[in-house]
């Protein structure tokens, strides 16, 4: 088989970087500090998701860990939220702020918020490490929190796009740099679902107007926001993380477990971030990490709660329906294979409103 250009390039630019380069490992001055600031945001619907995350950051602690969770909230159900008696937990309400920024279905407002992050945290704040609540977390993260970033302000984890993955964002990574005015320069494209944020070198940087203000003058030009306006920003400036720290389960080919570090992260990942596909009670678990979610649930004070937003019942047209449906469904939860069924059902419901 002829060896893969595209691929070549990545290993070249990434893989092959020296450690240094990549991810700093923490001293032993470091490792005595053990208060770590995480930050979320959710809006009403992705309560139980944040809910979920708190909890899987709450039980991988290790003794000396001490979480302290600053949540970006867009109408999270904070009573939901109490039952996991989470410690060291700050609200910041921002419903109401960049509002003038584009949206979409599949992407709200509330994606731009962890801009806001170094502006709304308190001074005292020195470092946070920012999660998309869509995680599972697997491991303590101290080790993640306490990087070395040298003189960098943000740490994110590369997008190596491999395997039978490449076909569907190859294009995608090729046209990011052209989109933004940018020299074609080689250097990754990182993901923005975890971001280690040196908060007083992006206070220096006045980095939430600045982010706030190229996502308005790209607008026409962004494909995944945020993500698209955080790399541009920061490029040639982003300390790179391991794969462990974002594995995502929709990406776990054949192919991609060929190379050494994806093939390591997947095998024991740190977090495991349901990008693309979530996991669905209407399908049941798709692969192991689902499996182990799905476990991991069970056993939580939301066992008896939907754990992530239906897509099917999202596109009901009607509301009052979907409402019904989603009650229904949670009086199914102890009963599998009802569930399946339903799914089943719902699905051909859903394709037969399509064609009318």
């Amino acid at each position: 088989i002829a060896e893969d250009p595209f691929s070549s390039y990545l290993e070249s630019k990434i893989l092959r970087l020296p450690i240094s380069m990549r991810v700093a490992t923490i001293s032993p001055a470091d490792s005595m500090k053990r208060e770590v600031h995480i930050a979320l945001s959710a809006d009403h619907a992705y309560s139980v998701p944040l809910a979920l995350c708190l909890y899987s950051l709450q039980q991988t602690a290790t003794p000396g860990t001490e979480y302290h969770y600053h949540i970006l909230d867009s109408g999270v159900d904070r009573p939901l939220i109490s039952a996991g008696d989470f410690e060291h937990i700050s609200w910041y309400p921002v419903a109401d702020q960049l509002c003038e920024l584009p949206e979409n279905k599949r992407y709200p407002t509330a994606i731009y918020h962890r801009y806001l992050l170094p502006q709304i945290l308190p001074e005292s704040v020195k470092r946070v490490l920012y999660l998309d609540c869509d995680t599972f977390i697997r491991r303590d993260l101290s080790e993640l929190y306490f990087t070395d970033m040298g003189s960098t302000p943000i740490a994110a984890t590369p997008w190596l796009v491999m395997g039978a993955d490449r076909q569907r964002y190859e294009s995608f990574l090729r046209s990011f740099p052209e989109r933004f005015n940018l020299p074609d320069d080689g250097l990754p494209y990182c993901f923005s679902s975890q971001l280690l944020m040196d908060l007083d070198a992006l206070r220096a940087l006045n980095a939430a107007q600045q982010l706030t203000d190229m996502t308005l003058r790209f607008a026409d030009k962004l494909i995944y926001p945020d993500q698209d306006v955080i790399n541009a920003f920061f490029r040639g400036r982003i300390t790179y993380l391991p794969q462990k720290y974002n594995v995502i389960p929709a990406f776990a080919t054949e192919t991609e477990l060929n190379h050494a570090e994806i093939r390591s992260a997947y095998e024991c990942p740190a977090i495991i971030h349901f990008a693309s596909v979530k996991p669905n009670i209407l399908t049941g678990p798709r692969n192991a990490m689902e499996e182990e979610f799905f476990r991991f649930w069970k056993k939580s004070p939301w066992s008896r709660h939907i754990p992530y937003p239906l897509i099917s019942l999202a596109q009901f047209p009607l509301p009052c329906v979907a409402a019904v449906l989603r009650a229904f469904i949670r009086f199914l939860i102890p009963y599998p294979r009802l569930l399946r069924m339903t799914g089943s059902l719902l699905e051909r419901l859903r394709q037969f409103i399509r064609k009318a």
